[in-house]
């Protein structure tokens, strides 16, 4: 692979560092303050292009290698002074944009991805627990499998984004077959929002807790195999 810069990327990196400069860092002190997420800053990064550069053209991305992402990437938390806002489009990109783009069957590509390009849909990646942290293999979320249905159960803690979220790639427990992930909407029945957490950092990036009481999910929203 080849890692050296275009001329075509560092020209793109200096016009993110330029417009996060301009349009980015605006009312950062009041923003750390309040621990506001800025959406409008949000739809901002959205319409430059950032939610969608690892995504291909065909799902409203731009479809950039991930040396030119990166590259762009550094520009932008050069430039950008809320690396909370930084931090939550991360999250959205490689915890709940890249899996589906990578594991999801074609019908979820053509549901989710458009939106998670465009910014309009927030997307979070839900492992987490209270007792487990991020170990994945000591999970105690639960999804069992009744008639074409996952029912989940389980509380996660310390999810990016989560709430402000629209979609969730939660990790569960299924038996038989070890870990799983599933596509979760914000409006599904049975997941709720639990506590927003305070922290010292990043507080522009809104953490917080993510409660599964026999959340029903159908099959197809399983990401990948079972396991």
């Amino acid at each position: 692979m080849e890692f050296s810069f275009t001329d075509e990327q560092r020209e793109l990196r200096r016009s993110v560092v330029e417009f996060s400069r301009a349009s980015l860092n605006a009312d950062l002190i009041e923003r750390d303050r309040e621990a506001r997420f800025p959406r409008e800053l949000w739809t901002l990064c959205a319409k430059f292009g950032v939610t969608g550069w690892p995504l291909p053209e065909a799902f409203g991305g731009k479809g950039m290698d991930l040396v030119g992402v990166f590259h762009a990437l550094e520009g932008l938390g050069y430039g950008c002074g809320d690396n909370g806002l930084v931090f939550s489009l991360h999250a959205h990109l490689w915890g709940c944009a890249m899996p589906i783009l990578l594991f999801g069957t074609d019908e979820q590509k053509g549901r989710y991805l458009p939106g998670l390009a465009d910014g309009r849909t927030v997307g979070a990646i839900a492992m987490a627990e209270p007792e487990a942290g991020s170990d994945a293999f000591s999970l105690s979320a639960r999804a069992e499998l009744r008639g074409g249905e996952y029912i989940l159960n389980g509380m996660k803690t310390l999810i990016t984004n989560a709430p402000v979220a629209d979609l969730f790639v939660v990790f569960a427990r299924v038996e038989p077959g070890g870990v799983t992930a599933f596509l979760v909407e914000k409006n599904r029945p049975g997941l709720k929002p639990g506590r927003t957490l305070q922290k010292i950092g990043l507080r522009s990036s809104p953490l917080g807790e993510v409660i599964l009481e026999d959340c029903r999910v159908p099959e197809e929203n399983r990401l990948g195999q079972a396991g």
